[in-house]
């Protein structure tokens, strides 16, 4: 009788402990699909909401995405668009802490066309090579030997041994500047159907000098720069502490609910990146 209860006793605290195991992994499976599928249906809003209202972006309508992590712990994905075997475009989504302290998903970029970031055919070969995403001055960061080394992430350029990155800008932008979870795009102009080369025209090249050393030209309100009717504008960025320069011709504008504004320059493919970002890294010249 004795080794029964002692054997019925055992049985029952190994099936209590079963019990108690079991419901906690279904529940930790159960709230990481969740976060999944919220992901994933959050970008397929935003692909389906671009190109609703911008013709550009005609060929993401039947594309597939590709979902991949960018670095470790920076809450960063790249999600890449194709059709068949050909790349159409790209989206950067990050998630930030909202005023209500929930986590939300931001848009951070997205781009039209066969080039996008951080592409393996543009990777380094190096294995410690970190994707970093920082709008413009989004990279590799290779670490050699002797020393770090700074891959361009649309180009796969390789910069100078001596050029160090700055501190991220993209990181400063608050929830107010960026399309999060729910959120449509309303209304789209296009300023330059064509790609074109802004060194075609230089006269953006002196404004930007003479802004080191006199008072810079205050900064067009968004409101201003949708009014304006030229096709011919440059947002000319300084990065990598003023190392490189790197001017864009201005292809389009996107606005998204509660006024949130994303500029499109031409870059091998069209990128839109947020209007608040593109004032911090840049000035604007029109011709």
């Amino acid at each position: 009788m004795t080794k029964r209860v002692v054997i019925t006793r055992l049985l029952c605290t190994l099936l209590c402990a079963l019990a108690l195991l079991f419901p906690a992994h279904a529940f930790a499976q159960t709230e990481e699909l969740s976060w999944d599928q919220l992901f994933r249906t959050q970008i397929g809003e935003w692909k389906n909401t671009i190109v609703a209202q911008d013709p550009q972006f005609g060929e993401w309508k039947n594309a597939e995405m590709e979902v991949q992590t960018l670095g470790a712990n920076q809450h960063q994905w790249l999600i890449s668009l194709s059709l068949g075997n050909k790349q159409v475009g790209y989206m950067v989504v990050g998630e930030v802490a909202s005023v209500e302290k929930q986590k939300k998903f931001v848009l951070l970029e997205y781009g039209l066309g066969e080039y996008i970031l951080f592409d393996d055919a543009f990777a380094p070969r190096e294995v410690a090579a970190e994707p970093v995403y920082d709008g413009f001055a989004s990279h590799w960061l290779v670490t050699l030997p002797q020393a770090k080394q700074v891959v361009d992430a649309k180009t796969g350029e390789r910069y100078l041994s001596s050029t160090r990155p700055d501190d991220s800008i993209m990181c400063t932008l608050q929830e107010q500047d960026l399309a999060t979870a729910g959120q449509k795009l309303l209304a789209s102009r296009i300023i330059r159907p064509d790609e074109t080369d802004p060194f075609d025209n230089i006269s953006w090249f002196t404004p930007l000098v003479l802004s080191e050393t006199e008072v810079p030209p205050s900064q067009l309100t968004w409101d201003e720069l949708w009014q304006r009717k030229s096709d011919q504008m440059t947002l000319a960025v300084r990065l990598y502490h003023a190392e490189v320069l790197s001017p864009y011709s201005i292809a389009s504008l996107h606005l998204w609910n509660d006024q949130k504004s994303y500029i499109g320059v031409w870059d091998d493919g069209l990128r839109f990146l947020p209007y608040a970002y593109a004032n911090k890294v840049g000035k604007i010249h029109i011709q």
